[in-house]
This record gives C-alpha cells, sequence and structure tokens, in this order.
C-alpha cells in the first residue's frame, strides 16, 4: 500500500512538472509582449457600465459633515459620561474637604486654651497672684 502511494504522489509531481514546461513553452513562444501587454478592453457597453460604477468623489467639506454627523452622538456620550464622572468627583472632593474642616473646627471650639503656657490651677504657688494686704 505504501509503494502504491509512493507511486500516486511521484506520478502527480510528474503530470504537474510536464505542465509547468508546456505553459513555459507557450510562453515564450507567444512572447514577452503578450504577458506585458494590458488586456484588451471590452466593448463600449462595458466600459458605460464601468463608469457608472465608480461613485462620484464627494466634496471635502460634505465628508467632514458626514463623519462629523455619525459620530457626534457617540462622542458627546462619552463628553456627557466623563463630564459627570468629573462633577461627581468634585463633589466627593469637596465634601471630604468640608468634613476635614468641620472636624477641624470642632476641636478648635473643645480644645483647651493654649495661650497661656498654664491655666491658673495648675501654676506654681505664688507665681501670678496678687498679694492682697
Amino acid at each position: 500500500m505504501a509503494e502504491n502511494t509512493g507511486d500516486i504522489i511521484d506520478d502527480a509531481l510528474r503530470i504537474v512538472d510536464g505542465l509547468q514546461r508546456r505553459l513555459l513553452i507557450a510562453g515564450v513562444k507567444r512572447g514577452v509582449g503578450a504577458v506585458t501587454s494590458p488586456p484588451p478592453k471590452g466593448d463600449v457597453w462595458e466600459e458605460a457600465i464601468r463608469l457608472e460604477a465608480e461613485p462620484e468623489p464627494r466634496p471635502l467639506v460634505e465628508e467632514v459633515l458626514g463623519i462629523v454627523r455619525e459620530s457626534a452622538p457617540e462622542i458627546a456620550g462619552h463628553l456627557g459620561r466623563a463630564g459627570l464622572g468629573m462633577v461627581g468627583a468634585l463633589g466627593r472632593t469637596l465634601g471630604a474637604l468640608e468634613r476635614s474642616l468641620e472636624r477641624e473646627r470642632r476641636a478648635s471650639e473643645h480644645a483647651p486654651d493654649t495661650s497661656a503656657p498654664w491655666r491658673a490651677e495648675e501654676r506654681p504657688e505664688g507665681e501670678g497672684r496678687q498679694v492682697t494686704s
């Protein structure tokens, strides 16, 4: 069976090789001009259909405006969501700042007076007291 498969492959390769040689010889006989020359044009009808099928280019301004019309809703949606996200972040930041300032204000209201180095109860004996006689 293995010999049969090998024989079939060898036969197929020989056929392909022979076909390639024949095509090469036919190309040389026709000459290089046949290979490099453009294909013959079709009739008038074929040319008219080809010209009709090609769309006329739109002016640049119309093309740009068309792109804007198609893209604007998507871009506006993205910008709107980004703006809402920014406003939300700014609101949370201001809230955190207000809470921090409020905590500092409350802490300063309840804190002891630190302008004097010590309170009257903590003063050493006789210091700062008036002696009345």
